[in-house]
């Protein structure tokens, strides 16, 4: 496999990388936004992405000083032992064991086993260390995922997180992760479409610290582009009809709703009016009820 010059130069980057401080943290999103950014790089997929945001996390496990709280290191946490022998990088997974969702155990694993195989093909691992893969079901379930979490990192010792994917979920796990190990663990997903993912993620006091999103599209972006075609047509007033756990395989409970609340806020950023009405899943007289929710308060002269 060719690797494309961008893609040559992240890969001299990270293996001549000295961190210093937290601020790799950065690199790691602007990896992510380099990768959005570059349509014509076909031979880098999202598996190699985060693979290439796995290497650069554990690069700066010895030097990275992001401690949110004064924890000695765990002999565990190293990637090799005290002789320098029995290498290995241990990657928690926190998905569901569940084809219903579209991020789900049974299809993640493979394609991070493939992401492997290729990045070991391209020397960018070295083949003395292992790469465990931690499974965990979380059931989409955000109590059961930070019992997962804490398993993998105190009885497993897992150095990196990927997932969840499901937002009371990652919600729940990434608040935590700033205080797992000693320098806090890096959680990588391609969930967190919520806006409160977007805040900054820079010191200890931010709520997601160590949250690092590699996904392509936020409910923040769809807000926007459905913001921009109202302002397109000169519409300023507008009621929402949705299934409050519509698209449930996409991020779990309530889906349709949060994506309700990014859209809401930014409406009203806007000084647009803004309504919503979760359909009532039990009614089958659609018109009925729109007719009733219009009513004279959003329906035209």
């Amino acid at each position: 496999m060719q690797m494309s010059p961008e893609c040559a130069r992240t890969k001299s980057k990270l293996q001549n990388a000295s961190v210093k401080n937290c601020k790799s943290l950065e690199i790691i999103r602007n990896l992510g936004a380099w990768k959005r950014q570059q349509p014509a790089v076909k031979d880098v997929s999202m598996g190699q992405l985060l693979c290439l945001l796995l290497l650069l996390c554990l690069q700066c496990l010895d030097s990275c000083q992001a401690r949110c709280r004064d924890e000695p290191p765990r002999d565990c946490e190293a990637i090799c032992d005290k002789t320098g022998g029995n290498c290995s990088i241990r990657a928690l997974v926190l998905l569901p064991n569940d084809d219903g969702y579209e991020a789900s155990l049974q299809r993640v694993l493979p394609i991070l086993k493939v992401a492997e195989q290729q990045i070991r093909a391209t020397s960018l691992i070295p083949s003395y260390i292992d790469l465990e893969w931690l499974a965990h079901d979380t059931k989409c379930d955000a109590s059961l995922g930070v019992i997962r979490a804490m398993d993998g990192i105190i009885k497993q010792c897992a150095q990196i997180i990927f997932g969840p994917v499901c937002d009371y979920s990652l919600a729940a796990v990434s608040r935590i992760t700033k205080y797992f190990n000693s320098q806090g663990t890096p959680l990588i997903t391609v969930g967190g479409s919520t806006y409160d993912f977007e805040q900054k993620k820079t010191d200890c006091g931010d709520e997601f610290y160590m949250l690092l999103r590699t996904g392509m599209l936020s409910f923040e972006s769809l807000s926007e582009l459905t913001i921009n075609v109202m302002k397109q047509h000169n519409w300023s007033h507008s009621i929402f009809y949705y299934e409050r756990d519509g698209q449930r395989n996409v991020a779990g409970l309530h889906t349709c709703f949060l994506m309700m609340k990014s859209l809401g806020k930014q409406m009203r950023n806007e000084n647009m009016t803004f309504a919503q009405y979760p359909l009532e899943p039990n009614i089958t007289n659609r018109s009925e009820e729109m007719r009733r929710e219009i009513g004279n308060k959003h329906s035209s002269k």
